[in-house]
Protein backbone atom coordinates (compact mmCIF):
# COMPACT_ATOMS: atom_id res chain seq x y z
CA UNK A 1 0.00 0.00 0.00
CA UNK A 2 2.31 2.19 0.90
CA UNK A 3 4.65 1.79 -2.45
CA UNK A 4 1.36 2.03 -4.35
CA UNK A 5 0.62 5.83 -2.34
CA UNK A 6 4.09 6.89 -3.29
CA UNK A 7 4.00 6.30 -6.98
CA UNK A 8 0.34 7.81 -7.07
CA UNK A 9 2.09 11.16 -5.08
CA UNK A 10 4.66 10.81 -7.96
CA UNK A 11 2.44 10.84 -10.50
CA UNK A 12 -0.24 13.37 -9.28
CA UNK A 13 2.99 15.77 -9.02
CA UNK A 14 4.46 15.50 -12.21
CA UNK A 15 0.85 15.82 -13.89
CA UNK A 16 -0.11 19.40 -12.16
CA UNK A 17 3.21 19.69 -13.04
CA UNK A 18 3.36 19.99 -16.74
CA UNK A 19 0.08 21.77 -16.32
CA UNK A 20 1.66 24.38 -14.08
CA UNK A 21 5.33 24.58 -15.61
CA UNK A 22 4.75 28.10 -16.98
CA UNK A 23 3.79 29.40 -12.81
CA UNK A 24 7.03 28.74 -11.59
CA UNK A 25 9.06 31.10 -12.25
CA UNK A 26 8.47 33.38 -9.43
CA UNK A 27 9.76 31.46 -6.48
CA UNK A 28 13.02 29.38 -6.34
CA UNK A 29 12.52 26.15 -8.47
CA UNK A 30 11.41 22.81 -7.55
CA UNK A 31 13.76 20.22 -7.96
CA UNK A 32 11.19 16.52 -7.78
CA UNK A 33 12.38 13.43 -6.68
CA UNK A 34 10.39 10.75 -8.53
CA UNK A 35 12.64 8.01 -6.83
CA UNK A 36 11.79 4.76 -5.05
CA UNK A 37 11.52 5.39 -1.92
CA UNK A 38 13.92 2.48 -1.20
CA UNK A 39 17.56 0.71 -1.82
CA UNK A 40 20.18 2.51 -3.74
CA UNK A 41 18.07 4.65 -5.78
CA UNK A 42 16.34 6.28 -2.22
CA UNK A 43 20.12 6.85 -0.46
CA UNK A 44 20.79 8.43 -4.03
CA UNK A 45 18.16 10.65 -3.66
CA UNK A 46 18.76 11.63 -0.10
CA UNK A 47 22.39 12.27 -0.67
CA UNK A 48 21.37 14.93 -3.75
CA UNK A 49 18.85 16.56 -1.79
CA UNK A 50 22.03 17.08 0.80
CA UNK A 51 24.09 18.21 -1.95
CA UNK A 52 21.79 20.58 -3.26
CA UNK A 53 20.79 22.26 0.30
CA UNK A 54 22.80 25.48 -0.26
CA UNK A 55 21.68 25.76 -3.97
CA UNK A 56 18.56 28.27 -4.97
CA UNK A 57 16.00 25.24 -5.29
CA UNK A 58 13.65 23.70 -3.93
CA UNK A 59 13.90 19.77 -3.35
CA UNK A 60 10.53 17.98 -3.09
CA UNK A 61 9.57 13.68 -2.60
CA UNK A 62 5.79 13.89 -2.78
CA UNK A 63 5.90 10.41 -1.19
CA UNK A 64 8.07 11.77 1.84
CA UNK A 65 6.61 15.27 2.27
CA UNK A 66 2.72 14.93 1.31
CA UNK A 67 3.35 17.41 -1.20
CA UNK A 68 0.11 18.60 -2.63
CA UNK A 69 1.92 20.01 -5.75
CA UNK A 70 -0.29 22.29 -6.64
CA UNK A 71 1.72 25.66 -5.73
CA UNK A 72 4.64 25.57 -8.34
CA UNK A 73 5.65 22.87 -10.91
CA UNK A 74 8.92 21.16 -10.80
CA UNK A 75 11.61 22.72 -13.15
CA UNK A 76 13.73 19.46 -12.74
CA UNK A 77 12.95 15.85 -12.53
CA UNK A 78 15.72 13.61 -10.87
CA UNK A 79 14.34 10.01 -11.88
CA UNK A 80 15.98 6.25 -12.66
CA UNK A 81 14.88 4.09 -14.94
CA UNK A 82 12.56 2.26 -13.07
CA UNK A 83 11.14 -0.82 -13.30
CA UNK A 84 7.68 -0.24 -12.36
CA UNK A 85 5.71 2.82 -12.69
CA UNK A 86 2.10 3.38 -12.32
CA UNK A 87 -0.06 4.10 -15.80
CA UNK A 88 0.11 7.25 -17.14
CA UNK A 89 3.67 8.21 -15.66
CA UNK A 90 5.28 7.76 -18.46
CA UNK A 91 3.63 9.76 -20.91
CA UNK A 92 3.73 12.46 -18.25
CA UNK A 93 7.56 12.46 -17.84
CA UNK A 94 8.09 12.79 -21.33
CA UNK A 95 5.03 15.87 -20.89
CA UNK A 96 7.23 17.63 -18.73
CA UNK A 97 10.17 17.87 -20.64
CA UNK A 98 8.18 18.68 -23.61
CA UNK A 99 6.68 21.42 -21.73
CA UNK A 100 9.84 23.22 -21.40
CA UNK A 101 10.83 20.79 -18.08
CA UNK A 102 14.68 19.35 -17.06
CA UNK A 103 15.11 16.54 -16.43
CA UNK A 104 18.29 14.45 -14.59
CA UNK A 105 17.95 10.23 -15.50
CA UNK A 106 19.50 7.74 -14.61
CA UNK A 107 20.32 4.48 -16.51
CA UNK A 108 20.43 1.36 -13.92
CA UNK A 109 22.82 -0.96 -14.33
CA UNK A 110 21.10 -4.16 -15.70
CA UNK A 111 19.37 -4.94 -19.07
CA UNK A 112 16.06 -4.88 -17.74
CA UNK A 113 16.86 -1.02 -16.49
CA UNK A 114 18.53 -0.27 -19.97
CA UNK A 115 15.47 -1.76 -21.80
CA UNK A 116 13.25 0.70 -19.83
CA UNK A 117 15.66 3.74 -20.63
CA UNK A 118 15.34 2.84 -24.28
CA UNK A 119 11.71 2.69 -24.31
CA UNK A 120 11.18 6.18 -22.61
CA UNK A 121 14.07 7.95 -24.50
CA UNK A 122 13.02 6.03 -27.63
CA UNK A 123 10.08 8.60 -28.95
CA UNK A 124 11.84 11.55 -28.01
CA UNK A 125 15.18 10.59 -30.53
CA UNK A 126 17.51 9.91 -27.79
CA UNK A 127 19.04 6.17 -28.29
CA UNK A 128 19.92 4.11 -25.27
CA UNK A 129 22.65 1.18 -26.56
CA UNK A 130 23.73 -1.64 -24.75
CA UNK A 131 27.61 -0.86 -24.12
CA UNK A 132 28.45 -4.64 -22.89
CA UNK A 133 30.34 -3.72 -19.62
CA UNK A 134 33.48 -3.38 -20.67
CA UNK A 135 36.21 -1.68 -18.24
CA UNK A 136 37.36 1.32 -19.65
CA UNK A 137 38.66 4.86 -18.42
CA UNK A 138 36.05 7.39 -18.16
CA UNK A 139 37.26 10.85 -19.83
CA UNK A 140 35.45 14.22 -19.14
CA UNK A 141 34.07 15.86 -22.57
CA UNK A 142 34.48 19.79 -22.84
CA UNK A 143 31.03 21.17 -21.76
CA UNK A 144 30.07 23.66 -19.00
CA UNK A 145 29.05 20.60 -16.70
CA UNK A 146 32.46 18.76 -16.78
CA UNK A 147 34.55 22.02 -16.89
CA UNK A 148 37.11 21.34 -14.21
CA UNK A 149 36.48 18.06 -12.97
CA UNK A 150 38.90 15.90 -11.58
CA UNK A 151 39.29 12.54 -13.51
CA UNK A 152 37.18 9.77 -13.22
CA UNK A 153 38.69 6.77 -13.26
CA UNK A 154 37.69 3.31 -14.81
CA UNK A 155 33.92 2.12 -15.43
CA UNK A 156 32.29 -0.55 -16.57
CA UNK A 157 30.10 0.90 -18.98
CA UNK A 158 26.20 -0.42 -19.31
CA UNK A 159 25.00 1.80 -21.77
CA UNK A 160 26.04 4.20 -24.59
CA UNK A 161 23.62 7.54 -24.94
CA UNK A 162 23.00 9.29 -28.40
CA UNK A 163 20.74 10.78 -30.34
CA UNK A 164 19.83 14.32 -31.90
CA UNK A 165 21.09 16.83 -30.54
CA UNK A 166 23.46 15.38 -28.29
CA UNK A 167 26.08 16.88 -26.09
CA UNK A 168 28.57 14.28 -25.12
CA UNK A 169 29.56 14.23 -21.35
CA UNK A 170 31.22 11.32 -20.83
CA UNK A 171 33.11 9.48 -22.78
CA UNK A 172 34.26 5.61 -22.47
CA UNK A 173 35.24 3.02 -24.13
CA UNK A 174 33.42 2.84 -27.50
CA UNK A 175 30.70 5.39 -27.24
CA UNK A 176 29.48 8.42 -24.47
CA UNK A 177 27.93 7.16 -20.89
CA UNK A 178 26.73 10.34 -19.87
CA UNK A 179 24.67 13.08 -22.26
CA UNK A 180 23.27 16.70 -22.43
CA UNK A 181 20.22 17.39 -24.58
CA UNK A 182 19.23 20.95 -24.74
CA UNK A 183 15.67 20.58 -26.78
CA UNK A 184 15.13 24.77 -26.20
CA UNK A 185 12.07 25.37 -25.37
CA UNK A 186 11.24 21.37 -25.53
CA UNK A 187 12.87 21.15 -22.33
CA UNK A 188 16.64 19.91 -21.53
CA UNK A 189 17.66 16.20 -20.24
CA UNK A 190 21.10 15.07 -18.89
CA UNK A 191 21.44 11.42 -18.69
CA UNK A 192 23.97 9.55 -16.81
CA UNK A 193 24.51 6.03 -16.88
CA UNK A 194 24.74 4.44 -13.03
CA UNK A 195 28.02 2.61 -13.92
CA UNK A 196 29.59 6.19 -13.94
CA UNK A 197 28.08 7.44 -11.49
CA UNK A 198 29.06 5.28 -8.63
CA UNK A 199 31.95 3.56 -7.71
CA UNK A 200 32.47 -0.15 -6.52
CA UNK A 201 33.11 0.76 -2.91
CA UNK A 202 30.08 2.63 -2.21
CA UNK A 203 27.08 2.50 -3.95
CA UNK A 204 25.18 4.68 -1.89
CA UNK A 205 26.07 8.01 -3.09
CA UNK A 206 28.22 9.12 -5.70
CA UNK A 207 32.08 8.95 -6.49
CA UNK A 208 33.80 11.87 -5.76
CA UNK A 209 34.88 12.91 -8.92
CA UNK A 210 30.79 12.65 -10.16
CA UNK A 211 29.01 14.69 -7.20
CA UNK A 212 29.68 18.21 -8.70
CA UNK A 213 29.02 17.54 -11.72
CA UNK A 214 25.52 16.05 -10.49
CA UNK A 215 24.71 18.97 -8.78
CA UNK A 216 25.52 21.35 -12.07
CA UNK A 217 23.59 18.77 -14.24
CA UNK A 218 20.03 19.48 -11.86
CA UNK A 219 20.73 22.89 -11.52
CA UNK A 220 21.52 22.99 -15.39
CA UNK A 221 18.36 21.04 -15.94
CA UNK A 222 16.45 23.31 -13.82
CA UNK A 223 17.76 26.15 -15.54
CA UNK A 224 19.08 27.70 -12.53
CA UNK A 225 21.78 29.02 -10.66
CA UNK A 226 25.44 29.24 -12.76
CA UNK A 227 25.94 25.94 -13.89
CA UNK A 228 28.29 26.87 -16.37
CA UNK A 229 31.53 28.70 -15.99
CA UNK A 230 33.34 26.63 -19.24
CA UNK A 231 33.03 26.48 -22.83
CA UNK A 232 30.09 26.84 -24.91
CA UNK A 233 27.71 24.09 -24.71
CA UNK A 234 27.15 21.26 -27.39
CA UNK A 235 30.31 20.82 -29.12
CA UNK A 236 31.49 17.43 -29.88
CA UNK A 237 34.48 16.45 -28.39
CA UNK A 238 37.89 16.52 -30.05
CA UNK A 239 39.73 13.20 -30.25
CA UNK A 240 41.86 12.37 -26.95
CA UNK A 241 44.54 10.22 -29.48
CA UNK A 242 45.26 10.03 -33.27
CA UNK A 243 45.10 12.87 -35.63
CA UNK A 244 41.70 15.05 -36.06
CA UNK A 245 43.55 16.84 -38.99
CA UNK A 246 41.80 14.42 -41.52
CA UNK A 247 44.71 11.99 -41.10
CA UNK A 248 42.56 8.92 -41.34
CA UNK A 249 40.98 7.61 -44.61
CA UNK A 250 37.31 7.95 -44.67
CA UNK A 251 34.46 6.38 -47.25
CA UNK A 252 32.74 8.27 -49.96
CA UNK A 253 28.82 9.67 -48.74
CA UNK A 254 26.52 7.25 -48.87
CA UNK A 255 24.57 10.19 -50.80
CA UNK A 256 25.54 12.40 -53.46
CA UNK A 257 23.40 15.65 -53.23
CA UNK A 258 24.74 18.79 -51.58
CA UNK A 259 22.19 21.03 -49.62
CA UNK A 260 23.11 24.24 -50.63
CA UNK A 261 23.00 27.79 -48.59
CA UNK A 262 24.49 30.75 -50.31
CA UNK A 263 23.20 34.32 -50.78
CA UNK A 264 22.83 35.69 -54.06
CA UNK A 265 22.64 39.46 -53.12
CA UNK A 266 25.23 41.81 -51.75
CA UNK A 267 28.70 42.48 -51.68
CA UNK A 268 30.73 39.82 -53.60
CA UNK A 269 28.55 36.93 -53.01
CA UNK A 270 26.81 36.17 -56.24
CA UNK A 271 30.77 35.54 -58.10
CA UNK A 272 31.47 33.50 -55.12
CA UNK A 273 28.66 31.50 -55.87
CA UNK A 274 29.03 31.26 -59.83
CA UNK A 275 32.54 29.74 -58.59
CA UNK A 276 30.98 27.34 -55.80
CA UNK A 277 28.13 26.17 -57.84
CA UNK A 278 30.56 25.38 -60.71
CA UNK A 279 32.53 23.07 -58.65
CA UNK A 280 29.86 21.31 -57.07
CA UNK A 281 28.66 20.54 -60.70
CA UNK A 282 32.41 19.29 -61.70
CA UNK A 283 32.02 17.26 -58.81
CA UNK A 284 29.11 15.45 -60.12
CA UNK A 285 27.10 16.59 -56.85
CA UNK A 286 22.87 17.18 -57.14
CA UNK A 287 22.58 20.41 -56.02
CA UNK A 288 19.45 21.04 -53.96
CA UNK A 289 18.95 24.51 -52.63
CA UNK A 290 15.71 24.55 -50.15
CA UNK A 291 13.36 27.98 -49.70
CA UNK A 292 11.50 28.62 -46.68
CA UNK A 293 9.41 31.22 -44.89
CA UNK A 294 10.22 33.68 -42.76
CA UNK A 295 10.62 32.12 -39.22
CA UNK A 296 11.19 28.82 -40.62
CA UNK A 297 13.98 26.30 -40.09
CA UNK A 298 15.96 26.04 -43.47
CA UNK A 299 18.72 23.50 -41.89
CA UNK A 300 16.81 20.41 -40.64
CA UNK A 301 17.88 17.05 -40.03
CA UNK A 302 14.84 15.77 -42.49
CA UNK A 303 16.86 17.55 -45.33
CA UNK A 304 20.28 16.99 -44.37
CA UNK A 305 19.32 12.79 -43.87
CA UNK A 306 19.72 11.80 -47.76
CA UNK A 307 22.65 14.40 -48.20
CA UNK A 308 26.26 13.86 -48.65
CA UNK A 309 27.80 17.50 -48.64
CA UNK A 310 26.27 21.08 -46.50
CA UNK A 311 27.31 24.17 -48.16
CA UNK A 312 26.57 26.73 -45.93
CA UNK A 313 27.55 30.84 -46.74
CA UNK A 314 26.89 33.78 -44.09
CA UNK A 315 23.30 34.45 -45.28
CA UNK A 316 21.49 35.07 -42.35
CA UNK A 317 21.61 37.13 -38.96
CA UNK A 318 19.56 34.98 -37.28
CA UNK A 319 19.17 31.13 -37.11
CA UNK A 320 16.32 28.77 -35.62
CA UNK A 321 17.59 27.51 -32.35
CA UNK A 322 17.37 23.53 -33.78
CA UNK A 323 19.21 24.12 -36.89
CA UNK A 324 23.04 24.04 -35.42
CA UNK A 325 21.54 20.96 -33.38
CA UNK A 326 21.13 19.83 -36.98
CA UNK A 327 24.67 20.77 -38.10
CA UNK A 328 26.23 19.22 -35.12
CA UNK A 329 23.95 15.51 -35.85
CA UNK A 330 24.73 15.53 -39.56
CA UNK A 331 28.80 16.11 -38.44
CA UNK A 332 28.60 13.31 -35.98
CA UNK A 333 27.02 11.36 -38.33
CA UNK A 334 29.47 11.37 -41.08
CA UNK A 335 27.89 14.17 -42.92
CA UNK A 336 30.79 16.50 -45.00
CA UNK A 337 30.21 20.39 -44.56
CA UNK A 338 32.04 23.16 -46.51
CA UNK A 339 31.52 26.64 -44.73
CA UNK A 340 32.18 29.79 -46.81
CA UNK A 341 31.93 33.21 -44.50
CA UNK A 342 31.68 36.49 -46.13
CA UNK A 343 30.92 39.39 -45.56
CA UNK A 344 31.21 43.18 -45.60
CA UNK A 345 29.83 46.76 -44.60
CA UNK A 346 25.95 46.45 -44.30
CA UNK A 347 26.10 42.65 -43.74
CA UNK A 348 28.76 42.08 -41.10
CA UNK A 349 25.59 40.55 -38.89
CA UNK A 350 25.05 37.74 -40.61
CA UNK A 351 28.46 36.57 -39.35
CA UNK A 352 26.51 35.97 -35.93
CA UNK A 353 23.95 33.44 -37.62
CA UNK A 354 26.37 32.38 -39.29
CA UNK A 355 28.52 31.38 -36.45
CA UNK A 356 25.77 30.22 -34.70
CA UNK A 357 25.26 27.26 -37.56
CA UNK A 358 28.87 25.91 -36.56
CA UNK A 359 28.48 26.29 -32.67
CA UNK A 360 28.59 22.57 -32.15
CA UNK A 361 31.45 21.97 -34.27
CA UNK A 362 33.68 24.22 -32.43
CA UNK A 363 34.60 26.29 -34.88
CA UNK A 364 33.85 30.14 -35.63
CA UNK A 365 34.75 33.11 -38.20
CA UNK A 366 35.87 37.09 -37.62
CA UNK A 367 36.30 39.56 -39.72
CA UNK A 368 39.56 40.21 -38.14
CA UNK A 369 42.13 39.19 -40.95
CA UNK A 370 43.70 42.13 -43.16
CA UNK A 371 44.25 41.58 -46.50
CA UNK A 372 47.89 40.14 -47.97
CA UNK A 373 50.36 37.68 -49.45
CA UNK A 374 48.66 34.15 -49.70
CA UNK A 375 50.57 31.32 -47.98
CA UNK A 376 50.06 27.40 -48.17
CA UNK A 377 50.46 24.89 -45.40
CA UNK A 378 50.82 21.66 -46.00
CA UNK A 379 47.59 18.82 -45.89
CA UNK A 380 46.79 16.71 -47.72
CA UNK A 381 43.95 18.93 -49.47
CA UNK A 382 47.39 21.49 -50.40
CA UNK A 383 49.66 18.69 -50.98
CA UNK A 384 51.26 19.71 -54.53
CA UNK A 385 49.91 22.65 -55.36
CA UNK A 386 51.55 26.11 -56.65
CA UNK A 387 50.90 29.98 -55.82
CA UNK A 388 50.95 32.60 -58.76
CA UNK A 389 53.78 34.73 -58.10
CA UNK A 390 52.96 36.97 -55.47
CA UNK A 391 49.16 36.12 -54.73
CA UNK A 392 47.62 38.59 -52.63
CA UNK A 393 43.53 38.79 -51.03
CA UNK A 394 41.88 41.70 -49.76
CA UNK A 395 41.20 41.75 -46.17
CA UNK A 396 38.04 39.10 -44.86
CA UNK A 397 37.37 36.29 -42.57
CA UNK A 398 39.97 34.87 -39.90
CA UNK A 399 38.94 30.93 -39.42
CA UNK A 400 39.50 29.15 -36.19
CA UNK A 401 39.07 26.00 -35.51
CA UNK A 402 40.18 23.05 -32.64
CA UNK A 403 43.23 21.02 -33.52
CA UNK A 404 43.65 21.88 -36.71
CA UNK A 405 46.76 23.96 -38.78
CA UNK A 406 45.12 26.20 -41.79
CA UNK A 407 45.10 25.15 -45.06
CA UNK A 408 45.89 29.04 -46.36
CA UNK A 409 46.83 32.03 -44.22
CA UNK A 410 47.19 35.68 -44.90
CA UNK A 411 49.59 37.96 -43.58
CA UNK A 412 49.81 34.24 -41.40
CA UNK A 413 46.03 34.46 -40.20
CA UNK A 414 44.12 31.66 -41.16
CA UNK A 415 41.66 32.04 -43.88
CA UNK A 416 40.83 28.27 -44.71
CA UNK A 417 41.56 25.25 -42.29
CA UNK A 418 39.81 21.58 -42.90
CA UNK A 419 38.90 19.36 -39.82
CA UNK A 420 37.97 15.84 -39.29
CA UNK A 421 36.52 14.05 -36.35
CA UNK A 422 35.65 10.04 -37.23
CA UNK A 423 33.53 10.21 -40.38
CA UNK A 424 32.53 13.74 -40.69
CA UNK A 425 34.96 16.36 -42.59
CA UNK A 426 34.54 20.12 -42.88
CA UNK A 427 36.73 22.28 -44.76
CA UNK A 428 36.28 26.38 -43.75
CA UNK A 429 37.45 28.62 -46.97
CA UNK A 430 37.16 32.44 -46.50
CA UNK A 431 34.54 33.68 -49.21
CA UNK A 432 37.39 36.74 -49.96
CA UNK A 433 39.74 33.45 -51.06
CA UNK A 434 37.12 32.70 -54.28
CA UNK A 435 36.07 36.16 -54.90
CA UNK A 436 37.98 37.99 -57.95
CA UNK A 437 40.96 39.67 -57.41
CA UNK A 438 43.44 42.13 -59.42
CA UNK A 439 42.83 43.94 -62.49
CA UNK A 440 41.08 41.09 -64.10
CA UNK A 441 38.45 40.53 -61.52
CA UNK A 442 38.61 36.69 -61.68
CA UNK A 443 39.35 34.30 -58.95
CA UNK A 444 42.94 33.05 -58.69
CA UNK A 445 43.32 29.88 -60.30
CA UNK A 446 45.15 28.50 -57.33
CA UNK A 447 42.11 29.53 -55.14
CA UNK A 448 39.75 27.92 -57.49
CA UNK A 449 42.03 24.56 -57.34
CA UNK A 450 41.86 24.72 -53.55
CA UNK A 451 38.12 24.18 -52.97
CA UNK A 452 38.20 21.47 -55.84
CA UNK A 453 40.68 19.84 -54.20
CA UNK A 454 38.51 20.68 -50.41
CA UNK A 455 35.61 18.97 -52.14
CA UNK A 456 37.45 15.88 -53.46
CA UNK A 457 38.67 15.70 -49.69
CA UNK A 458 35.50 15.92 -48.40
CA UNK A 459 34.42 13.33 -50.56
CA UNK A 460 36.60 11.00 -49.64
CA UNK A 461 38.84 10.88 -52.83
CA UNK A 462 41.65 12.42 -51.25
Amino acid sequence: MLRQGRMALVAAAIVVAVVAYPAAAQDAPVVLMALPDAGQQRDFGVWLQDALGDEPLQVEWPQLSGRDASEQAPACVVTWSQLERPAGETKQLRAHIRSGGGMVYVVGEDREHRQRARAFWGPLDVNIEDAGGPTSAAEWVPHPLTHGREPIGAVNSGCYVDGEGVSPLIRAGNGHIAAAFDWGPLGRAVIVDAAALFGQLDQASPRPAMRDFIVRSVLWAADAGDAAGGPEIGHPAPPTSGGAIGAGPVDAPQYTRAVVELPTDRERWPQVREVVLAELQRAGLEISEPRVGEGEALITTDRLERAGLLVLGSSREEVQWNEPLAVGWFFSRGGRILAIPHAGEGTMTRMIGFNQLLTQLRIAASLARPGGDVGLVPHPITSGMMLEEQPRVRGGAQVWAPLTDPLVTVRRRPAAAAWQLGEGRIVVIDGELLAPQGDDKRTLDSMRTLLRRSLDWLMGSR
